[in-house]
């Protein structure tokens, strides 16, 4: 029996990369014949006009697509690739901007988070995190993206954002603990079944032992509350508000 050259194995193997290659690209046509469709109705109902974003849903669609990937691949590349499509997806819906500030928008490692979850959509900067808000408070498709602990909790709390709220936090995969981004929104909130429910207290020394984290806004202590709590929060301080019920980020086991 002749044994097969190198160089003809290699040939080979890369004759069935393009086919696979083909494949995958006949597949993403599909999928965004089918966003189309989705586009088509949203319209139709009426629903697009407030957000394109549906983070129960992306939440869920990753911990299945993860989980089904198992150990074969590396989560942090499945949640990169279907970003990617999503974002892709839901500009065809309708564009979006990102409203943040510009302390925000000059750190490396936040532009580079940002840029990876929100692929191609344009970032629009702010002198401030409440300028940033009141951006997303007249543009209902837009989002916005502030630090926990930078200074904005006052003019949420003043209704800068309308009635936008946290409906997602970054990033997506996390051991736990206080997230890097807020992502404000006019997305209604569904649970997920794994959520978390973002509580404003106005005393910066507040403490809620039932907390997955805490931080503080100027004034206002933040406080993360687990589960997909509804607006009867006063028990834990007077005068606390829900300022977004959102998935928690997706655990992954090592």
């Amino acid at each position: 029996m002749t044994a097969v050259t190198p160089d003809t194995s290699l040939d080979a193997i890369r004759r069935e990369i393009d086919s696979i290659d083909d494949q995958i690209l006949g597949l993403l046509l599909q999928r965004f014949a089918a966003t189309e469709r989705v586009k088509a109705t949203k319209a139709h109902d009426g629903s697009i006009a407030s957000s394109p974003f549906r983070p129960a849903r992306e939440t869920a669609m990753m911990q299945r697509l993860i989980s089904a990937a198992g150990t074969s691949l590396d989560p942090q590349i499945v949640v990169r690739l279907w970003r990617v499509i999503l974002s892709a997806s839901i500009q065809s819906q309708a564009p979006v901007t990102l409203h943040m500030d510009s302390v925000l928008g000059h750190d490396f490692a936040i532009r580079l988070l940002v840029s990876q979850h929100f692929c191609g959509m344009t970032v629009d900067l702010h002198q401030t995190p409440a300028r940033a808000l009141a951006a997303l408070g007249k543009a209902q498709g837009d989002l916005a993206l502030v630090a926990p602990s930078s200074d904005w909790a006052a003019g949420f709390s003043a209704g800068e954002a309308g009635r936008a709220q946290v409906i997602v936090t970054l990033p997506v995969l996390a051991a736990g603990g206080q997230p890097q981004l807020l992502i404000f929104g006019h997305a209604a909130p569904q649970p997920s079944g794994d959520d978390e429910t973002l509580v404003l207290i106005p005393d910066d020394k507040a403490k809620v032992p039932d907390a997955l984290w805490q931080a503080r806004s100027g004034a206002v202590t933040l406080a993360g509350l687990p589960g997909f709590h509804d607006d009867a929060i006063n028990s834990i301080s007077p005068g606390a508000r829900i300022a977004g019920r959102y998935p928690r980020p997706i655990k992954v086991s090592p």
